[in-house]
């Protein structure tokens, strides 16, 4: 399971906002398990990029793994589900790697080509207000599309 994912940023990191009462919470809860791949995406510059992507290694539950969660120094002590990624297989890219209407198009689990963007610019929104409507929720990639951004972030840092 892969998931391209827009997190909230904490103090020690991007947090999940895993809520399981969220859509996002839920996604989580029902698909991410360890090996999973997560790959985030910000705005810079009034563009959207990849910035990091990782690997999971481990998911603790609220209720289930307290002592593990209890001594984490950051503010995902206080989410119900943490997700911790595999420092080997994980990666925050230097050079962020473009996140455009090409890009996202090539990700067919998305739906969003020529007649997605035509009807959102039509509307009078930009092509960056139409990917982030796109990128607002989790959503679960392919195997091949999770192995297209990987195989894009290489030698990006």
């Amino acid at each position: 399971m892969t998931t391209l994912f827009s997190p909230k940023r904490t103090n020690c990191g991007p947090s999940l906002g895993t809520d399981p009462h969220t859509k996002n919470g839920n996604i989580i809860k029902r698909h991410i398990v360890s090996g999973s791949y997560i790959f985030f995406n910000a705005n810079i510059e009034q563009k959207r990029f990849i910035t990091s992507y990782f690997e999971i290694e481990k998911i603790l539950v609220k209720g289930h793994q307290d002592s593990e969660i209890n001594v984490l120094k950051c503010d995902a002590r206080s989410d119900e589900v943490v997700v911790i990624g595999d420092r080997n297989r994980s990666k925050i890219l230097t050079a962020p790697l473009l996140f455009d209407r090409k890009l996202i198009g090539k990700l067919t689990t998305y739906k969003a080509d020529d007649t997605y963007f035509d009807g959102k610019l039509a509307s009078e929104c930009s092509e960056l207000e139409a990917i982030k409507d796109k990128t607002l929720n989790p959503k679960v990639i392919s195997e091949q599309e999770k192995e297209l951004l990987i195989s894009l972030c290489r030698n990006r840092g």
